[in-house]
Order: C-alpha cells, then sequence, then structure tokens
C-alpha cells in the first residue's frame, strides 16, 4: 500500500470529527481543529457498538441509547445552525419536561413467605 492511499484512508476518517464552524476554526493558530462534540459522539457509538456487540440489544434503555447515538449527529448540526434564541427554548422545553406526569408505582410484594421449593442454590 502506498504512502498516499494511506494518507486518503485517514483523511477520510478524520474529515467528519474536524470543527466545521470557522469560527472556532480560525480564533485557534492550529491547522486542525477537532470537533469535541463529535468525538464524544462518536466515543459513545464505539462503546455501545462493544456493548451491543458482546451481550446484544436485548432491553429498551439500550435501544433507546443506541437510537440516541444514531440521531446525536443530526440534532446536533440542527443544533448549531439554529438562532441562540431557539437552542434556549428547546433546552427549556426538554428540561421543563422532567417530572411531568404521573409515577407509576413499582410493585413489590415482601408480603408472602416465601415458597418451600423456591431454591436457588442451582442458581450460581
Amino acid at each position: 500500500m502506498t504512502r498516499r492511499f494511506w494518507r486518503a484512508v485517514v483523511l477520510a476518517a478524520v474529515t467528519p470529527l474536524l470543527e466545521k464552524n470557522v469560527a472556532k476554526t480560525l480564533s485557534l493558530d492550529v491547522p486542525v481543529v477537532f470537533s469535541m462534540t463529535r468525538v464524544i459522539v462518536l466515543a459513545f457509538a464505539a462503546v455501545m457498538l462493544r456493548a451491543i456487540w458482546r451481550a446484544g440489544a436485548g432491553d429498551w434503555p439500550t435501544a433507546t441509547l443506541s437510537m440516541a447515538i444514531v440521531l446525536a449527529m443530526p440534532v446536533l448540526s440542527a443544533i448549531e445552525r439554529g438562532k441562540p434564541g431557539q437552542v434556549l427554548e428547546l433546552a427549556r422545553t426538554l428540561i421543563g419536561r422532567f417530572g411531568v406526569g404521573a409515577v407509576r408505582p413499582i410493585p413489590v410484594d415482601y408480603t408472602r413467605e416465601p415458597s418451600k421449593y423456591d431454591d436457588h442454590r442451582g442458581d450460581s
């Protein structure tokens, strides 16, 4: 493999992680600026992919987190293009929803005696 090939591969892999905001790029005196948001999303995606690869996505929190990671980049891109007032209003709306709605109780039944057949010695 030639040096030119590997340079193209590295550039193709790194380009999505670079900062797209010209003001941030020009304000620093470095040739390349990585977007920390994009790096963090990539790290979350890598960890989630590893977890799903090893154990599968057997529950809804894992599936929900995976979907959120997939949708993170388009949402971040839309937020970056929005006006500051719109972004603040979106944040207020999302945060304002916490604690709204009824809480579903978790059923716990510790009132009955354990069954004589409920033997967990072979579970380990």
